[in-house]
């Protein structure tokens, strides 16, 4: 969590002397609070008095409370959230230690993951407080209101929330209203009535009035409390009939009032103070050092006093009464006083004292307020990687859009910060572009880490477009970087882990990536530290260490917790590699608890868009072979419709290659080839890693087709591919496969050699699932090479009876079709080819001589027949498809 936190910020204000009592307002806020709502809403424009009365409130409730004074800066979620979790942990230090644990990390955590770890927080704590966030209307932030309306929707038990804005937030007020959630006081119920209009000028402001003068201040300000403030500022001390003449004098709407009321006042103040009025009110808060800085003056405790004893609209901002800031109403009106040149002098000046003073980003403000840009640009080098590594990417950002272009342009150091902003915020296009204008910057600027940076980020986006120089950009960048920057040496070890696993043997990525785990983990950057590990288990997917990589996850998540042994929404994304490989083991029920867990956890922290797909994919496998196709069915549109396919094409044609893989399974052959014919991959390009899953579509679709040559060409690609670079989790799919083809080619020692391949390597890591979902052609050549591995085989066919038991259901006339029927395995079209000609009452021989294949592979393809239709015989065969329906099809 950010350590550059105002203490300031989270004063609970002091009631003022003589406030006047608001009972019936302050009855509301007790009702809401008793009757367990969890929600007030104070809604007013300025001068309503809508602090003062919760500050108040505060003083006659016995229960603990929390407050934070929200600014413009707070539009960045992570700030917003220090804030928030340093507010609660006012009421219970044990409150929100693991979400601050979280934002402490290497800041690209999204903040979605923030919020339901701290929703979870607050649960635990049985304590009842109430959170005021005042000045809400600053909020802008799209993903700092979702999160609050996060916390409203689930809103824990033991918290009320009290919400001070000077405009209605964008929030589901309506649903609240509706529900009888809420209590809303607004500007109606703050103004003062005509009998606190009176006690007001007599208690408060100690002035003596007449009843009609009460009732035309009233009327003229509308109960508008600072405008009643101002006015009594303004008569005081005066005789009656000048206050007479004085309220005839103004009249009109509240601009005009304020603007000649605060001209009575500051008339009325010694040029002296008048000077620190002006020159203080430039900044949001000051000391009497400040003061004295900004006005050259050696007396600003004096003037502090005095302006507190004449109640001047000075409001302290901590206990000690060392901070203070104006109403702001009053301090704006203050800034118009100023000319713009003296003005930017005291901003100037306010810069450099923070900074040097240890606020250096309230400095940076009042730089970038003065466009003393030089200034601004030193001080923004020295924050930029703290404020990476706590996440306040939106700050910086915010900082770096407020330089000139022409500074930036010249400047490689800022640049290289401007372009990972613009990309970790998901601007990945804008970031794309402004990476080309970065290499005229690099040639005005001799700047090795800057270099490295731009670099880096060059690494990450060339990898998800599959640039073959992705491998060289990396190590450029890690060259570069040497171990000057270990936070964006471990972005650049990634981008070299990720283009080895394109192109290098598996294992080295893999040690790259460990390299990343070890040194996050030593720095304290929790999320490249999880991303890595995520990186490593999906490795060891691809590699075939299943058993290894099921212990790394499940170390990971009793590891990386929270207070209640729960793994943090992080950590769950691990649940997506222990998912895939329970599905690989057949582990049906787990695979889909787990890979279920992955996918929210993706949601919560915001990466679903960017992991892949290989979540929703696997689980999608999983629903089918449970025999939920609608659901599987679902899953995958859903997900390829939530990929960008602009920004991340890979992913979204792995997506439609796993629609086509389902098409295929429900037998839809015509439209699994005009995918194959329309996808724009030739067989006779390279693989890659992630054209690896479409390819193996291709082949399966070619197989089904009758195209063996043409399949076997592709697999014989793959196959190539992964024993080059060691991917045997992959290869195990490829042999089984290619153990189908060769056989139907009639090549049948070369397809028991391939299956023997795939069975040596899934008995010993227990790889089940890569058998059963290619079909039952797999249980005859299992049978033919039982002698391998026969504990192993005569556990899968035993998994093979199983499935057929569940999924073969008793046959009904409605059946009309194979394509529309789940009872049996769907018949290759060259199996359907075979079968017609069984039914013409050919033998073996002559259907051999008519397809143009050998009498070994005609008998295969009768024996998968029977196999599939649940019969044993040719009459038995042809009656059966008859009754499905199949034989009309065809003739």
């Amino acid at each position: 969590m950010s350590n550059a936190l105002l203490k300031t910020k989270l004063y609970i204000p002091k009631p003022r002397s003589g406030f006047i009592q608001r009972s019936k307002l302050l009855e509301l806020l007790d009702e809401g609070l008793q009757s367990g709502k969890p929600f007030s809403l104070i809604a007013a424009p300025a001068g309503y008095g809508k602090t003062t009365l919760v500050s108040n409130w505060f003083e006659q409730l016995d229960c603990n409370q929390a407050w934070i004074s929200l600014d413009e800066q707070d539009n960045d979620p992570v700030k917003f959230f220090s804030y928030l979790i340093a507010a609660l942990q006012k009421v219970d230090i044990n409150m929100g230690q693991e979400a601050a644990r979280m934002l402490s990390g290497s800041g690209m955590l999204p903040i979605q993951a923030i919020v339901f770890t701290l929703l979870n927080e607050i649960l635990t704590i049985s304590k009842r407080f109430i959170l005021v966030l005042d000045d809400f209307h600053m909020i802008k932030n799209k993903s700092i209101l979702q999160a609050v309306q996060t916390l409203l929707d689930h809103h824990p038990p033991c918290l009320h929330l009290v919400m001070i804005t000077r405009e209605d937030p964008a929030l589901s007020l309506p649903r609240l209203r509706v529900r009888n959630q809420m209590t809303e006081i607004r500007m109606d119920d703050l103004r003062f009535d005509l009998a606190e209009t009176g006690n007001f000028f007599s208690t408060s402001a100690s002035i003596k009035l007449k009843d009609e003068e009460i009732a035309a201040l009233e009327a003229r300000t509308e109960g508008w409390i600072a405008g009643l403030q101002l006015a009594a500022l303004s008569i005081k001390g005066w005789a009656p009939e000048q206050v007479s003449e004085f309220i005839k004098s103004f009249s009109g709407n509240h601009r005009y009032i304020i603007d000649y009321l605060m001209e009575e006042v500051i008339e009325r103040t010694d040029p002296e103070m008048r000077v620190f009025l002006t020159r203080t009110a430039v900044v949001d808060r000051f000391n009497a050092e400040l003061g004295d800085t900004l006005t050259d003056q050696c007396n600003a405790s004096e003037i502090i006093n005095q302006l507190e004893q004449a109640n001047l609209f000075l409001i302290p901002l901590d206990n000690e009464c060392r901070w203070y800031r104006y109403h702001h109403l009053f301090a704006e009106f203050l800034r118009t006083e100023l000319p713009k040149s003296e003005r930017i002098a005291i901003q100037q000046r306010a810069a450099h004292w923070f900074t040097n003073n240890g606020f250096p980003e309230e400095g940076i403000k009042y730089a970038l307020a003065a466009r003393a840009y030089d200034f601004a640009g030193d001080v923004l080098k020295t924050l930029a990687t703290r404020v990476f590594q706590r996440g306040e990417v939106v700050t910086l950002l915010d900082w770096l859009n407020l330089l000139p272009d022409e500074f930036v342009d010249t400047n490689s150091e800022i640049a290289s910060y401007k372009a990972w902003s613009l990309f970790l915020l998901g601007k990945s296009e804008e970031a794309a572009n402004f990476l080309q204008r970065t290499e005229q910057i690099l040639l005005l600027n001799n700047d090795p880490l800057a270099e490295g940076r731009l670099l880096a980020l060059r690494g990450w986006i060339a990898n998800y477009r599959e640039d073959p120089q992705t491998k060289e950009i990396a190590l450029m960048a890690i060259e570069k970087l040497g171990d000057q920057d270990p936070f964006f040496r471990e972005i650049a070890l990634m981008s070299l882990g990720h283009a080895q696993r394109k192109s290098d043997p598996m294992p080295e990525s893999t040690v790259t990536l460990y390299m990343v785990y070890d040194t996050a983990r030593n720095a304290g950057h929790m999320f490249t530290c999880l991303a890595a590990l995520l990186d490593i288990t999906m490795n060891l997917v691809i590699q075939g260490g299943r058993r290894e990589s099921i212990e790394l996850c499940n170390q990971a998540l009793n590891q990386y917790v929270d207070s209640q042994g729960k793994p943090l929404p992080m950590a769950k994304l691990l649940y997506i590699p222990l998912g895939i490989l329970q599905y690989e083991g057949n582990n049906l029920e787990e695979a889909r608890y787990s890979l279920e867990q992955g996918i929210r956890a993706s949601q919560s922290v915001g990466l679903n868009r960017i992991l892949g797909g290989d979540a929703e994919q696997t689980l999608a496998l999983v629903y089918y072979a449970s025999g939920d196709i609608p659901k599987a069915w679902d899953l995958l549109q859903k997900a390829k419709a939530n990929t960008d396919s602009k920004a991340f094409p890979i992913i979204w044609d792995r997506f439609k290659a796993f629609e086509v893989h389902l098409m295929l399974k429900k037998g839809d052959l015509a439209g699994a080839m005009a995918w194959a014919q329309s996808s724009n991959l030739n067989p006779e390009d390279n693989i890659t890693s992630f054209k690896e899953i479409p390819y193996m579509v291709i082949a399966r679709t070619l197989y089904r087709a009758g195209q063996y040559e043409k399949a076997w060409e592709i697999l014989n690609n793959i196959r190539q591919f992964d024993q080059e670079r060691g991917r045997y989790g992959r290869l195990v799919y490829v042999n089984i496969v290619s153990s189908l083809v060769l056989q139907a080619m009639g090549h049948q020692q070369e397809a028991l050699e391939s299956m023997k391949e795939a069975l040596n390597f899934a008995a010993a890591e227990g790889y089940v699932r890569p058998f059963l979902s290619e079909g039952s052609e797999v249980k005859e050549l299992l049978l033919a090479v039982e002698s391998v591995r026969p504990e192993f085989i005569t556990s899968l066919l035993g998994h093979f009876t199983h499935q057929s038991e569940k999924l073969r259901t008793p046959l009904t006339s409605s059946t009309s079709s194979l394509r529309d029927s789940q009872m049996i395995e769907t018949l290759s079209l060259r199996e359907l080819e075979v079968l017609s000609l069984l039914a013409t009452g050919l033998s073996n021989e002559e259907i051999g001589v008519k397809l143009f294949i050998s009498l070994g592979t005609v008998k295969w393809h009768v024996k998968n027949i029977f196999g599939k239709l649940g019969v044993a015989s040719r009459t038995q065969a042809v009656a059966h498809a008859q009754q499905l329906g199949l034989l009309k099809d065809l003739f």
